[in-house]
Formats: C-alpha cells, sequence, structure tokens
C-alpha cells in the first residue's frame, strides 16, 4: 500500500456508541419513545433502515440546530482519545473524514469538536434554523462511496491512498473502495469483509494499522 492520505470514519457505532446520530436529536426534541417504537419496527423487519430514517426524521421537526453542538457532549457516548487519533494522523499528514448515513448536522459537530477536515451525511431540512422533519437528501451505501469519490477527487488522493474505519454492513462498499479497512466494535460479516478487526472502547487501538 501506498502512503497514507486519507481515513475514512463511520460514525454510528464506528466513533460513537448506543446513542447513535438520529438517536440524539430525537431525544433533545424530547422524542426519545417515539424514536424506540421506530427502532422495534425496523429491528423485527417491518420497515426497512431508510424507511425507519425517514420516519424518524419526522421527529425532529421543530429542533433547533444549535441544540446539537450545545449537548452533544452531555448525550453522545463516544469511544475514548478520538481527538488524540485524529491529532495523530494529523502529525503524519492524513487527513480524517466523517461518513454517515445520518444528518450532516451532526457530522458537523462531531467535526468541530474533534477536528476532522470535512464531513459528509444525509441533508436534513433546516429553515430558519429549525428542523422541518424533512430529508433533502438521503446518504446510503452506495452514497457513501460517492462522498468519498468526492472528497479525494477534490483532495487529489486516490483510493489506494485510503483507510476506512466502520462497523456495518452498510461500510463494507466502502471498505471495498479503500486499499485497507478496519472493522471496529463489528459483526462476524463485516470483521470478514475487512482488513482487520479490533474490539475496543479505545479509538487509539487503530493507529498500529495506518501509522
Amino acid at each position: 500500500m501506498e502512503r497514507v492520505k486519507l481515513v475514512c470514519f463511520d460514525l454510528d457505532d464506528t466513533l460513537i456508541r448506543e446513542i447513535h446520530s438520529v438517536m440524539l436529536p430525537c431525544i433533545l426534541n424530547g422524542k426519545e419513545k417515539e424514536h424506540s417504537f421506530i427502532q422495534e419496527q425496523e429491528e423485527k423487519g417491518v420497515i426497512n433502515y431508510i424507511s425507519a430514517d425517514y420516519l424518524r426524521a419526522e421527529l425532529l421537526l421543530g429542533l433547533e440546530e444549535n441544540n446539537i453542538a450545545k449537548n452533544f457532549l452531555k448525550i453522545a457516548k463516544p469511544l475514548r482519545n478520538i481527538r488524540n487519533v485524529v491529532d495523530a494522523l494529523h502529525n503524519h499528514k492524513i487527513k480524517c473524514i466523517v461518513i454517515t448515513v445520518g444528518p450532516k448536522q451532526v457530522a458537523k459537530v462531531v467535526c468541530d469538536i474533534w477536528g476532522f477536515d470535512g464531513y459528509y451525511g444525509s441533508d436534513y431540512e433546516v429553515v430558519d434554523g429549525v428542523f422541518t422533519g424533512k430529508i433533502l437528501k438521503y446518504i446510503g451505501a452506495e452514497q457513501k462511496i460517492d462522498c468519498l469519490i468526492d472528497y479525494c477527487n477534490n483532495s487529489k488522493i486516490r483510493p489506494e491512498e485510503c483507510i476506512a474505519v466502520g462497523d456495518g454492513s452498510i461500510d463494507i462498499p466502502v471498505f471495498k473502495y479503500c486499499a485497507k479497512s478496519i472493522a471496529i466494535n463489528s459483526y462476524p460479516k463485516v470483521r470478514k469483509s475487512a482488513t482487520y478487526a479490533i474490539e475496543t472502547d479505545d479509538l487509539t487501538d487503530i493507529l498500529k494499522y495506518i501509522i
């Protein structure tokens, strides 16, 4: 593999656990019970994950966008040492981005808090600083690759210079695009699709596979 220039991170269950990027604003909007019901319907197979996300988006209606930045660290459950990992990668001139199917508004807060170089996420509509409950553009598995390609093209980075870090089946296409991949706290199917696999609550454990 050529010198690494970019590490692409998933968000939910990769950088933050239990409280996902859509769940967090639902909690802030007092809709935790409604979110749990949608989650149950998805887990039972009544609805797929895309339909579930559009239903969850409706629960954000009326939430002020700035509440996410104000309360993120009060609610989110991040892995340890995210900032240390970003700083270590930057010290080796490696860029770091976040790509999630969740709201880009949450991804932006993550980017701002921990110093990532860029972010992509589903475009949840915000008008006059308030969520409308609609999704303007949804980011699914295939769109995650499109986002990565967009960043690479703009930064003149090739696939063989990229490493992907993720946990779910939706990350597998991104794993295949990048030269190497790290499955973190993932299911067996995902681990088999990755170059490396680890179980940890400390993100610094990935550095041995990158630097």
